[in-house]
C-alpha cells in the first residue's frame, strides 16, 4: 500500500465517510478523529467533507431492541472534532437510518431525530455549491428509511437546477440508502419509480450513498447505467457491526484495530478519481476508480460478462477442516481474481460449500459464504465456520471461488466425516448468502 498524499493539482477534493456508527458513549469517536486528522494533514487544501449517512448511531449497544432516546452527544462530539480539525470546511452531510433511534419508527421519535440532526446545522434538504460544483442531499424521514414525495420533489427540482446552472460539470446528489438494483446487493427500493429513473438518466449525476457495509474495494462498489449516472457507494467506516445481523440487533465487534476506510474524491472538470484511503495504515490501497465523462464507461452491467473467473493457487489444498458449534470450521489459501478494467488483483472472499454425502451424486446442501464481510482484515486464507445443517456420514465437500460478479472458478476437494449430526445453525441469518455477491 502506498502512502497517502496528494499535491493538490485539481479543480475539487472532497474526503467520503460512511457509517462510522459513533454512539453517545462514544464508541467510534477515535475513528472520527483519525478521519479529519488524517485529511487536515495530507489533503490541507481539502474543499469539502461529505458523509452518506450512519455516522451517528442512536443506540446504547446494550443487546438489542428498539431505543427511546434522541442522544446530542455523538453530535457535540462531530462538532469538536470539526472545530479542531475543518472549522472552514464545508460539510454535506445526508441523513441515515442510524441517525434515527434502533428498531423505532414512532412518528414522534423521528421528528426529533430530525429535529436534533438540523439543530446541529446539517439541513435534511441540503444544496450546496462549492468550487462550481453541486451537492445536493435526499433526506429519509424515519428508521425505516422513507423517503417523502415532497423531498423527491424538491431533489429533482434542485438537481435540474444544478444541471442547468453548472455548465457541462457532474452534479453530486447524496443519500444513504441505494438505489436498488445498483450498487453491491441493494434491493429495497426507497424511491419512486420516476424518481429512480430520473437519478440514474443523465452521466452528470453522480450517487453517493453508503448503508450496505460495503467493503472498500470490491468491484460492485461502483455501479454506471449505460450512458447513464453513476452509482458510488462509500465504505464501512464501522466502529463494529461486521454483520448485517449486528448491525441490526445492536451488537457492537472490535474492529477498532483494522477496520477505518474513507474514499479521497479528486475533480478535474468532467473527471473523477474514487482513491480508495485506509485512515489507519493513512495509505491509499490500490488504483483508484475512474469516472470519465467524456470517456467510456467502466462499471455498466456489462463488465460482469467480462470478468475473469477466479482461480485458486495450483496445488491449493484445504490446511484444516473440523466439525464446530453449528457447521463445519474451514481454513485454506484464499483464491485469487484479477477484475476487469486496471483493478488490482484481489483476493476473493466468496466460496461455495457443496457437501456430498458418501454415495450420491448431488450435493446434501449446498451454501455460499462470504469470509469477511467488510473485507477489514482480508487475509491470506479463508478461516471461517460455515454454519450449514448436516446429517452425520462421510462426505466430500468441493469448494469453489465466486467473484464479486457471480463467476465461479474451479474448485477443490476435501473429505469430512461427520461424527454427529449437525442441528439448524444457531444463527440462520447467516446462511445462504446467494444474493450477496451475486447481483
Amino acid at each position: 500500500m502506498a502512502k497517502f498524499s496528494f499535491d493538490g493539482k485539481c479543480d475539487l477534493s472532497f474526503a467520503l465517510l460512511s457509517d462510522l456508527h459513533m454512539t453517545h458513549r462514544g464508541e467510534g469517536l477515535q475513528k472520527l478523529h483519525q478521519h479529519f486528522a488524517l485529511y487536515n494533514k495530507a489533503v490541507p487544501s481539502l474543499d469539502l467533507h461529505v458523509f452518506s449517512g450512519d455516522i451517528v448511531y442512536q443506540h446504547d449497544l446494550s443487546g438489542g431492541g428498539s431505543y427511546d432516546k434522541v442522544e446530542s452527544s455523538p453530535y457535540e462530539y462531530l462538532r469538536i472534532v470539526r472545530e479542531k480539525y475543518a472549522k472552514d470546511i464545508p460539510l454535506v452531510y445526508a441523513i441515515g437510518n442510524h441517525e434515527f433511534p434502533q428498531h423505532n419508527w414512532e412518528d414522534d421519535i423521528s421528528r426529533r431525530s430530525r429535529e436534533m440532526f438540523e439543530s446541529y446545522g446539517y439541513p435534511l434538504r441540503d444544496h450546496q455549491v462549492v468550487k462550481g460544483y453541486h451537492f445536493i442531499t435526499i433526506p429519509i424521514q424515519n428508521y425505516h428509511e422513507d423517503v417523502l414525495p415532497e423531498d423527491e420533489k424538491w431533489a429533482e427540482h434542485e438537481i435540474r437546477s444544478a444541471l442547468r446552472a453548472s455548465g457541462d460539470l457532474p452534479v453530486f446528489v447524496v443519500y444513504h440508502v441505494p438505489i436498488n438494483n445498483t450498487v453491491s446487493r441493494a434491493n429495497a427500493q426507497r424511491f419512486s419509480d420516476h424518481f429512480r429513473a430520473f437519478l440514474l438518466s443523465s452521466r452528470r449525476i453522480i450517487n453517493l450513498c453508503g448503508h450496505l457495509h460495503t467493503a472498500l474495494e470490491q468491484p460492485t462498489t461502483i455501479w454506471q447505467r449505460a450512458g447513464g449516472a453513476t452509482v458510488f457507494h462509500a465504505p464501512m467506516s464501522a466502529t463494529g457491526f461486521v454483520s448485517a445481523d449486528g448491525c441490526a440487533n445492536g451488537h457492537l465487534y472490535d474492529t477498532s484495530l483494522y477496520n477505518s476506510r474513507s474514499i479521497f474524491v479528486e475533480v478535474t472538470g468532467r473527471k473523477i478519481l474514487f482513491h480508495k484511503i485506509d485512515n489507519i495504515t493513512e495509505s491509499e490501497i490500490g488504483k483508484p476508480w475512474v469516472v470519465d465523462l467524456d470517456g467510456k464507461q467502466f462499471y455498466t452491467d456489462s463488465r460482469k460478462m467480462r470478468a475473469k473467473k477466479p482461480a485458486f493457487a495450483d496445488g491449493t489444498a484445504v490446511e484444516m477442516i473440523r466439525q464446530a458449534p453449528g457447521g463445519v470450521f474451514f481454513k485454506f489459501p484464499k483464491a485469487l481474481c484479477e477484475e476487469t478494467e486496471g483493478n488490482d488483483d484481489t483476493t476473493v472472499p466468496n466460496y461455495r460449500f457443496e457437501f456430498i454425502k458418501k454415495g450420491e451424486k448431488t450435493p446434501a446442501k449446498t451454501v455460499t459464504w462470504h469470509s469477511d464481510y467488510v473485507e477489514s482484515y482480508p487475509g491470506t486464507h479463508f478461516e471461517d465456520t460455515v454454519l450449514v445443517e448436516l446429517d452425520a456420514g462421510a462426505y466430500t465437500v468441493k469448494i469453489s471461488p465466486v467473484s464479486f460478479f457471480g463467476k465461479v472458478g474451479k474448485s477443490i476437494s476435501v473429505k469430512l466425516k461427520m461424527g454427529e449430526a449437525i442441528p439448524v445453525p444457531y444463527n440462520p441469518v447467516y446462511q445462504g448468502w446467494e444474493a450477496y455477491p451475486i447481483i
